[in-house]
């Protein structure tokens, strides 16, 4: 039991650290992930460019280590979608509040054309859009983490390039 205990573990590491390789862990429309960077097509959506997109960044790292809580929708505990809407609520756009409504309503655009403030729609529980974050650029979003709040973090790793269903786009 031991031995099956530890080939386990010792397959579970190997495919934990080769995700970290430079071969891509993800690609499909038109997102291409390689280690720890996006292709140039894809970073090329860059960061802040308008006061609107600074003052979007501003509130971001205002909420930056914000513990994560189901149903929360305030400083002292928010989920994903609740922090979604209040960033765009604090640059005077209203989107909705669950993550699946705010991919219905969304412009949906081509992951190659992703630019700063364009919400990532992620399917994390197996039945449909279950998470999302705000991509800031050069391969990096912010979410509202489950086990660790507010983070921000690569697209190229696994868990979350494998995951995502489709971009959105609610400012022009």
């Amino acid at each position: 039991m031991r031995l099956i205990f530890t080939f386990l573990a010792l397959i579970f590491l190997i495919v934990i650290f080769s995700s970290c390789g430079s071969t891509p862990v993800y690609r499909g429309e038109g997102i291409q992930c390689s280690g720890g960077n996006w292709s140039e097509i894809v970073s090329s959506g860059g960061t802040p460019r308008t006061s609107a997109d600074n003052r979007m960044m501003d509130e971001i790292e205002s909420w930056m280590g914000t513990p994560y809580s189901y149903g929360g929708e305030s400083r002292s505990g928010v989920d994903c979608s609740a922090f979604t809407q209040a960033i765009y609520r604090a640059v005077d756009i209203e989107i909705p509040r669950t993550a699946s409504r705010q991919a219905a309503t969304a412009d949906i655009v081509n992951p190659s054309i992703i630019k700063f403030g364009d919400l990532i729609f992620f399917n994390t529980s197996g039945s449909g859009i279950s998470h999302v974050g705000i991509y800031i650029g050069n391969g990096f979003f912010v979410h509202a983490s489950s086990s660790r709040g507010v983070v921000r973090e690569s697209l190229s790793k696994e868990y979350y390039a494998s995951r995502i269903v489709s971009v959105g786009r609610f400012i022009e």
